[in-house]
């Protein structure tokens, strides 16, 4: 099988459909439909890429399965032949049993004589032809009178194919670059229909690039024809990765489906494509590898092969103005004449290469961004120089910012150009909040630039690009730069000065150098309080320093001398009304606290904090993300977690629209950490995955092994320890023995090894947390949940003493704290270390439900019903039906967060306590009045321990259904609850099969 379609039709199976589930689901409804057997015109429309071709080769796949006789055809070939799109069907109808001997003869001997030439071979040569190649070419031997001769000896030759009781799949692709001929002979067909035949004509097209005569013969149909249309977008997000069958992180995806803006083809080449994806900045297109670049230019050069050479200028240009372009800057780029450049326009839109933006006469842009990448790279080096010469010439004329010319500036500029420097440095400055890494990218062509440096200019250019080098996380290279810039000795201090030191001490406290950051800042300090500060206001100028010292202490467990740092930062912030230094200041305290285990301060300075932020409008608070992200790491350690929620996520959308990009880890790993402790545990996975890709991105080792620890803690609830294990595993590894996240990474991988049922490798690990002396130790605001993995380990080892140790140190913790989840937490250790834990796991449900903790109240309702049910003859109807109560309660619960794994052991436990239900002689012999059928199957799913959701999707009802129907049983039944029915009804056990 020679083409396209045919290629597409032989992968089913092996390359599935994917993303496509709503458009198959229409095309088996026409192979099933009983009301209207045939004919059908199946329309299949969209871009170029978009996948109408495998779209099609399913449909033929699913019709040929169904006992359907499928004859395909395409516009194939480097020409367009006289009827280039039915030739291969003319001939595969030829062979079909009977199909010849009823036509003519004489119409028999001209389609064998046309079309001979098709015999073992297909039409063309199965490339794809691009758009305007060749001219209509008659077949050989015939002459022109007697086309329509041969066109009504196709039709017939078809309608007989579908006779016969035959039913007759027609699959045309490409029908936009269909002949003249072709097209007359797919209108008779549409409007002559034959009687008593089935004919399901499939086809897929172009719409932008069909002709007039095409879009007239497919709108209008004759009436028997049944017409289903099907418009293809972009593919849902999330099938980047599916669609590849590689296992690529969360950004990666997500770059990858944006640079190919949902089309498959696109898609497929980038995904498989290694090296990295730069989104756009301004007008520059996406930053492709090469590999991506050849593999996309494979795809898109039959289509810009047939382009004259002004046609390739004009393309050139449009690729370097941007992603939107003002047409009337074509001619003067392209260095073209207006009329031919118009000209040249004009066939672009025509092959769907350019599109004109109808509600703006000036303004068009490239089909895809894809598109313009290859095209951009594909122009020659000295002509885009020249064209972004020109550029910035028309829009330095039409008075542009430096904003929009910089893109082009920094492309032409030549080494001295001090003009070209000037501009550069002053769109940086105006971008560099909004836009870091297009102020980087211009920054460091501006330094590049510079020959005489008689004013210091290198050193504040310098300066710049280490702060946008910084926030865009690339903190090693902007360490080097600052540790590269001199300080004049005797030049007096200034605010600069000093947020320049506190800059440079955060960039070494991210990178893990807590000395050197602390020598920094302490210099400094020495030197403002010898006077050096020029009579400035010290405590001003040193407000920032101390602050960041704060900071470095807290990491260095020096609790008492970080609280009073930011102690007196906040005195002087509330001093001044400077609500910024107040709001950072607030948030240092609250981690003090956290640490300390100071509770009612951590949550008086969490809400205090919080209330600020609020205030704060997006334009203020983007230049303080850092701090937004330490307040929600605050938040999430008071049991705030749904505020943490909250100001995380506002800080992710903030620091992705302003490049902010330093700060996305910190803030992913505090919305992740919050997010699996209140039970989104999809949310939590995306989160910790996009960490996971900027810790990476970052060279943060630290960081990417906490990512990969909340990622496991959600896996792990998810679909098990199995699963969870290795990523865990790879947690500790990438963060080492030690470390500042170190306890809570080893207590992730610890809570794996004890559900895996490996409970002194658990305990080592929490013991290894607790007593490691390199980090600064875990928050006492969360240690109960340590010491309670320890006691539930020592318990499974069968040490019930050294359990009850742990339990009394989580008790004391938790006693301090005061905080409902950490009681809980408390209260579960004493579980595991008293002979009857029902009283305890009774506090931790309370615990964990007043926290909000819902896959520990879903764990610890579980522990509570197996409790109940495993006390032998000493379990009575109240506690059991108490055991099924807490049992349904997990279930919702884990079904709620999507807890699969949780959800699983919800129903094992309800399926053992029914197995234990009482069965009265009475109710057995004499079932329930007036039952109906519906009601009984009910009420069966009902004893399996199906929600009403779950009986719902079972019967294909809505869950209000389900409750009317359960509020008849219990009305019935004379019983007010679930737990009683199912008590009440021995009978309606499970039947074999449900």
């Amino acid at each position: 099988m020679g083409t396209l379609l045919d290629q597409a039709l032989s992968s089913i199976g092996e390359d599935p459909l994917i993303g496509r589930e709503r458009e198959t689901g229409r095309l088996r409804t026409v192979l099933t439909t009983r009301t209207h057997p045939g004919p059908w015109l199946l329309e299949i429309t969209g871009d170029p890429g978009i996948g109408k071709t495998r779209l099609l080769a399913e449909w033929s796949g699913l019709a040929e399965r169904a006992g359907l006789t499928v004859l395909s055809g395409r516009v194939a070939g480097a020409d367009r032949q006289l009827f280039g799109v039915f030739r291969a069907p003319v001939v595969r109808a030829l062979e079909l049993p009977g199909v010849a001997e009823a036509i003519r003869a004489d119409d028999r001997a001209l389609l064998l004589r046309c079309f001979a030439a098709a015999h073992g071979k297909e039409a063309g040569d199965g490339g794809e032809p691009g758009p305007g190649e060749g001219q209509d070419r008659p077949a050989p031997g015939l002459p022109d009178r007697d086309r329509a001769r041969l066109r009504r000896c196709i039709a017939d030759l078809l309608w007989a194919a579908a006779g016969d009781g035959r039913r007759l799949a027609l699959s045309l692709d490409d029908l936009q670059w269909a002949d003249d001929e072709s097209v007359e002979l797919l209108s008779h067909l549409l409007r002559h229909p034959r009687p008593g035949t089935s004919l399901i004509l499939a086809c897929s097209v172009r719409p932008r690039q069909r002709s007039s005569a095409l879009t007239a013969c497919l709108a209008d149909p004759d009436d028997a024809f049944r017409v289903e249309r099907l418009r293809l977008g972009p593919l849902p997000r999330g099938t980047a990765g599916e669609l590849s069958g590689l296992d690529a992180t969360a950004e990666r995806q997500r770059f990858v489906y944006e640079a190919a803006d949902g089309n498959p083809l696109y898609l497929r080449v980038l995904s498989r494509s290694p090296g990295p994806l730069v989104p756009p900045g301004g007008i520059t297109p996406w930053v492709l590898s090469d590999e991506a670049v050849m593999a996309a230019a494979t795809v898109v050069a039959r289509e810009l092969a047939p382009l004259n050479a002004v046609e390739q200028d004009v393309l050139r240009a449009a690729a370097v103005l941007g992603e939107e372009f003002d047409p009337a800057h074509l001619a003067e780029l392209a260095d073209r004449d207006p009329v031919s450049t118009t000209r040249a326009l004009d066939r672009l839109i025509a092959l769907d290469l350019v599109r004109a933006d109808h509600t703006q006469v000036r303004r068009c842009r490239l089909r895809h961004p894809v598109l313009r990448a290859v095209v951009y790279r594909g122009a020659p080096h000295g002509w885009r120089r020249a064209a972004h010469a020109r550029a910035d010439r028309v829009l330095r004329e039409a008075g542009a910012d430096p904003v929009h010319r910089a893109p082009h500036v920094a492309r032409c500029a030549e080494p001295g150009d001090q003009d070209a420097v000037r501009l550069l440095t002053e769109a940086a400055e105006q971008v560099c909040d909004t836009d870091p890494v297009a102020a980087a990218s211009w920054l460091r062509t501006a330094l590049s630039l510079i020959r005489e440096d008689g004013e210091g200019l290198r050193v504040r250019l310098t300066t710049s690009l280490a702060r946008s080098l910084g926030a865009i996380g690339q903190l090693r290279e902007c360490r080097e730069l600052l540790r590269r810039i001199p300080r004049p000795p005797d030049a007096p201090h200034t605010r600069v000065d000093t947020e320049l030191v506190a800059f440079h001490a955060m960039v070494e406290r991210h990178l893990g150098d807590y000395g050197r950051a602390e020598s920094l800042l302490t210099a400094e300090l020495a030197l403002l309080a010898e006077g050096e500060g020029g009579g400035a206001d010290g405590t001003e100028l040193s407000s920032p320093l101390r602050l960041e010292l704060s900071t470095v202490s807290l990491l260095r467990r020096a609790f008492p001398r970080s609280r009073a740092l930011a102690e007196e930062v906040l005195r002087h912030a509330t001093d001044v009304h400077d609500r910024h230094l107040r709001m950072a200041a607030t948030v240092r305290l609250s981690h003090c606290s956290a640490f300390a285990g100071d509770v009612p301060t951590l949550l008086h300075r969490a809400r205090e904090a919080g209330a600020l932020v609020d205030s704060t409008g997006d334009t203020e608070l983007t230049p303080h993300l850092d701090t937004v992200s330490q307040l929600g790491w605050a938040e999430a350690l008071a049991e705030r977690h749904h505020d943490a929620l909250r100001h995380t996520a506002r800080g992710i959308r903030l620091a992705r629209a302003a490049g902010q990009l330093f700060v996305l880890p910190y803030l992913g790993l505090a919305h992740a950490y919050a997010s699996v402790s209140v039970g989104r545990l999809t949310d939590a996975l995306r989160s910790a995955e996009c960490a996971e890709e900027d810790a990476h991105r970052m060279e943060r080792p630290a960081l990417l092994g906490f990512a990969l620890a909340l990622r496991a803690w959600a896996t792990a609830l998810l679909d098990g320890p199995d699963v969870a294990s290795p990523i865990a595993e790879r947690a500790v590894q990438e963060l080492g023995a030690g470390g500042r996240l170190w306890a809570v990474t080893a207590g992730v991988l610890a809570d794996v090894r004890l559900d895996q049922g490996r409970p002194g490798e658990s305990l080592e690990l929490i013991r290894s947390a607790m007593e490691h002396d390199r980090h600064p130790g875990t928050a006492r605001s969360i240690t109960p949940i340590w010491y309670s993995h320890a006691a539930r380990s020592a318990a499974a080892l069968g040490d019930r003493d050294q359990a009850a140790k742990w339990a009394r140190r989580a008790s004391f913790d938790a006693d301090l704290l005061g905080l409902p989840g950490q009681r809980g937490y408390a209260a579960l250790a004493r579980a595991h270390s008293t002979p009857d834990p029902v009283g305890p796991l009774r506090e931790a449900v309370s615990g964990f439900q007043t926290g909000g903790l819902v896959p520990m109240e879903c764990r610890a309702r579980l522990l509570l019903a197996t409790e109940l049910a495993s006390r032998g003859s000493r379990a009575q109807t109240h506690e059991l039906e108490q055991a099924l109560e807490q049992a349904n309660r997990a279930k919702s619960l884990a079904e709620a967060s999507g807890a699969r794994r949780l959800y699983r052991d919800a129903v094992d436990v309800q399926r053992r306590l029914g197995a234990r239900r009482p069965r009265p002689a009475r109710e057995a012999e004499t079932p329930l009045p007036e039952m109906s059928e519906r009601e009984r199957e009910i009420v069966r799913m009902v004893a399996l321990g199906m929600s009403n959701n779950d009986i719902a999707r079972l019967l294909v009802v809505s869950p209000k259904t389900v409750e009317a129907h359960l509020t008849r049983i219990f009305r019935k039944a004379g019983v007010r609850s679930r737990v009683a029915l199912v008590a009440a009804l021995p009978n309606a056990a499970p039947e074999p099969g449900l």
